[in-house]
């Protein structure tokens, strides 16, 4: 037998073939798991059928072998009988049966909910399985311990919510000619469906030569594979988003058809900021060929004015377009290079390129309907939009797009659901005088505003806001302050690592753990978290449990199967039966069933409603979501392994037409004045330190607090992750740790060369990171060419702590403990905490003292040493 056949012999053993649906990050891209006959997992690969992933898989995907297989996977409920708790403290765990466990649980958890339900704090944070995440409603409680949608999108998902009535936003990869990425990896390394938009944005670039430009202080992998990459201080993107549209204002590069016609900027606003309207509450425009001030919805008009000063019935108004243009004087690219450090000529000429592919005038048909054609859009995430000044971050990135026209066209800038739940809903709605109903509320209700607060974190503040679970910390320090008058004292976490994943000192987070009076925990493996709980209830993993799901898909739309590919391994539960017996011992079941049946969708089909005499497992759930979807039972799902397909265009395209986008959100200034009165009449004491200029109809270059520090911060630090590393920890994996810390990106704190030269630092040199808010962090420093020269970047690799989990790597700090976490860096609009922070830079002779002590294994930086005296990789 030759070589080549006795390799593709013994390549894959005998066996069958699983259609399943990945969870190793938020998203949902369906796979193939093959298991051999004698039923061991030795290959996971991606379903070729489904156009989400059209048969691609990250590198978390494939590793989803190495946890299912993990010897320290918790194996079966556990009691803690070590009462002290702190990091690396043994917990002492003690193997006990479920019905313990459970009971426990109940026991526990039920002292708090008959002496008051405000008590328990969640951190419930499967985002694939809703079901769970909202189990704390059916007690009426919105308290929330869990980072998901703040950290990555606290003010990302209201703003997509009032421009997009969507859940989150990307570039028509289909038609896009210039791809604008700006503190995102969409397309090569991060976000929505990471692997399908690495397939799709590769084959538009070499199909139709689509023009890349990474905006990015790093030379991320898009800033990289980009064809122009245009470093740019942290925490400046909403300015220079701002100097563009000065340039196309100024210059006339604007889609003016699109501004009139489909937009309420021709809407007159009076100097309140509010809209002039007249006694009946229409709004007034003013008509340019008769110069005359006109209702919205006057057939007589002949020319929408989208400039002007003007007065209507005694009032002075000028149009909602006249009014960014009053802003964008401020904005020049001149103006905004001195914040920015972007030169203003390749603004000018960024913006002139970006208008001149828009292509505007230009018309496309598909599936019957003429379609404007604006193949040129601006995106965007993280690192652009989590800043203090969140809402106005993300609404003056909107505005690059609606300058040309390409918000929902084909190659513009489009809306992309949560989780569609029915093939024929259509997420619109008419609101106000002819506008589209801007819907902030992507993942449920705000409760409303109540003092003293009914939530620990503040959320009902917040009003068109994500939960923001930072501010936990800050009411837990001055609890007198905001009039609290209960607290928390049991926490149940499932699927969350808050005390990791939270912006704050780790000491004062471990303290507030360390108060709880009980904490369960539900999850796989051991975490930071796990360390503090007093029950372990361990869950399936994703390859033995069942769901239905559709997470973000920016292309697709349907639903996909996760089926068992194993009997579990251990003796585990799903998490719906987990949270079954809880509510079950709790009398919470019909009140959770219910809560499931609103979320879900379930109440719009009346036979799919659960009923609350019947324990529903999770393999029941993913037939239920299934028939919602499409009506096909399981056995059909069984074996297609989905319902994915192309997303009907008449959902991306234009969802809203007829009806006019929210250029100028009027709405803001409601909630604002709303949120206030309301404040003032229930004497809320601190009224008066709330940033109340963060509503703004329009966004504003106004300067976030991270610019106006002690001088002696004199750098901007920030942290970043790469696909292996997307939405969440993933070092305790063998296979993830294993191409993370080969990659010196991740093994060292990068800071620009000339910086480092200018510092008196060389490469390798041990260094202390500091910020007015928290610190210090340690590590070793590498020059490279690819950082701004006014900041360093912080791998997320490099911030783990000590735990139970023997295989992860100790850092010299969590990057976290330098950000701030106080009100006065948190978007009052949204509850986004400012995602980055000025730092000072003092070079070490050697490690801290405490942490060469505390070292029991290897750390991160003991990789470092290896990698730099040539010794490679543990």
């Amino acid at each position: 037998m030759s070589s080549q056949a006795q390799i593709n012999q013994n390549s894959l053993k005998p066996g069958r073939w699983v259609k399943s649906t990945c969870k190793m990050c938020l998203h949902s891209c369906t796979n193939r798991i093959h298991v051999t006959d004698d039923g061991i997992i030795n290959k996971i690969e991606g379903d070729p059928t489904n156009p989400s992933n059209m048969g691609k898989l990250c590198p978390k995907g494939n590793s989803a072998i190495l946890r299912h297989y993990d010897p320290q996977r918790f194996k079966q409920p556990l009691r803690r009988t070590n009462p002290e708790k702190g990091p690396g403290i043994d917990p002492k765990w003690e193997p006990i049966s479920w019905d313990e466990a459970l009971d426990i649980c109940a026991e526990e958890i039920g002292k708090s909910l008959k002496e008051d339900p405000r008590k328990i704090l969640p951190s419930l944070e499967d985002f694939q399985k809703f079901n769970i995440w909202t189990w704390p409603y059916s007690f009426g409680n919105f308290n929330c311990f869990q980072s998901a949608g703040t950290m990555c999108g606290g003010a990302y998902h209201p703003a997509n919510g009032y421009i997009h009535a969507a859940f989150a936003s990307i570039n028509d990869v289909e038609h896009c000619n210039y791809w604008i990425n700006c503190g995102t990896g969409d397309g090569f390394s991060s976000h929505l469906h990471a692997a399908a938009s690495s397939y799709h944005m590769a084959n538009a670039r070499v199909d139709r030569g689509m023009k890349v430009v990474t905006i990015e202080p790093r030379l991320s992998t898009s800033a990289a594979k980009s064809e122009e990459w245009v470093p740019i201080r942290p925490a400046t993107d909403r300015q220079f988003a701002l100097s563009l549209c000065h340039v196309m204002a100024e210059e006339g590069l604007c889609d003016y058809v699109f501004l009139k016609k489909d937009t309420n900027a021709p809407y007159l606003v009076g100097e309140d900021g509010r809209f002039l309207r007249n006694a009946d509450g229409d709004i007034w425009v003013w008509d340019a060929t008769d110069n005359q001030a006109k209702l919205w919805n006057d057939e007589s008009i002949g020319d929408f004015a989208l400039e002007g000063e003007y007065e209507v019935e005694g009032k002075k108004c000028k149009p909602a377009f006249q009014k960014f243009r009053d802003i964008l004087d401020r904005c020049s690219p001149e103006e905004m290079e001195k914040i920015t450090t972007v030169p203003a000529e390749d603004t000018r000429r960024i913006a002139r390129e970006f208008a001149e592919a828009a292509q505007i005038g230009a018309t496309i048909e598909i599936d019957g309907r003429t379609l404007p054609l604006r193949p040129a859009a601006f995106n965007y995430y993280r690192g652009a939009q989590g800043r203090k000044k969140g809402m106005q971050a993300n609404h003056s990135f909107k505005m690059v797009n609606f300058m040309v026209g390409s918000i929902d066209t084909p190659g513009g800038h489009l809306g992309v659901n949560l989780d569609e739940k029915m093939i024929d809903w259509i997420r619109t709605q008419p609101g106000d005088c002819g506008q589209m109903l801007g819907e902030p509320h992507q993942l449920g209700p705000v409760p409303p505003m109540s003092y003293p607060p009914n939530e620990y974190h503040l959320l009902s503040y917040f009003p068109v806001g994500v939960n923001p679970p930072h501010l936990n910390l800050v009411v837990a320090e001055d609890p007198e302050k905001f009039g609290m008058d209960f607290e928390p004292d049991v926490m149940v976490i499932c699927h969350s690592n808050p005390l990791w994943s939270m912006q704050g000192p780790r000491e004062k987070w471990i303290d507030f753990m360390k108060s709880m009076r009980f904490i369960v925990v539900s999850d796989i493996i051991p975490t930071e978290t796990t360390d503090f709980a007093d029950i372990i209830l361990p869950s399936h993993d994703v390859l033995e449990s069942w769901n239905m799901t559709m997470i973000e898909p920016p292309f697709s739309e349907g639903q996909c199967l996760r089926q068992p590919a194993t009997e579990p391994l251990h003796d585990t539960k799903s998490e719906e039966d987990i949270f079954y017996e809880l509510s079950k011992r709790l009398g919470l079941v019909e009140a959770w069933y219910g809560v499931i049946n609103m979320v879900f969708g379930f109440d719009q089909k009346p036979e799919l409603m659960l009923q609350p005499d019947r324990h529903y497992t999770d393999k029941e759930f993913a037939e239920l979501k299934g028939k919602l979807w499409n009506g096909k039972d399981l056995d059909w799902y069984i074996e297609h392994g989905h319902s994915s397909t192309k997303r009907q265009s008449r959902k991306a395209y234009r969802p809203w037409d007829g009806l006019r986008l929210n250029f100028y959100i009027e709405d803001l200034l409601n909630v604002r004045d709303n949120l206030k009165a309301a404040m003032v009449e229930k004497g809320v004491p601190f009224v008066d330190e709330w940033e109340w200029d963060d509503y703004q109809p329009l966004p504003t270059p106004d300067l976030d607090p991270i610019h106006e520090e002690p001088p002696e911060y004199d750098m901007y630090g920030f942290f970043f992750k790469d696909i292996q590393l997307n939405f969440g920890e993933g070092l305790s994996n063998p296979w993830i740790k294993d191409i993370v810390f080969r990659d010196p990106v991740h093994t060292a704190i990068l800071m620009n060369s000339k910086t480092m030269e200018n510092k008196g630092l060389a490469n390798a040199d041990i260094i202390r990171i500091e910020s007015p808010h928290g610190g210090p962090i340690f590590g070793r420093v590498m020059g490279v060419e690819t950082m701004h020269p006014d900041a360093i970047g912080v791998s997320n690799s490099l911030s783990r702590m000590r735990n139970e989990n023997k295989s992860v790597n100790r850092a010299g700090g969590h990057f976290n403990v330098l950000l701030p976490y106080d009100l006065r860096n948190t978007d009052a609009v949204t509850g986004q905490p400012e995602g980055a922070c000025r730092v000072k830079i003092t070079r070490l002779d050697d490690w801290p003292k405490f942490l060469m002590e505390e070292n029991e294994s290897e750390t991160v930086y003991e990789i470092v040493d290896h990698i730099a005296k040539g010794k490679g990789v543990h």
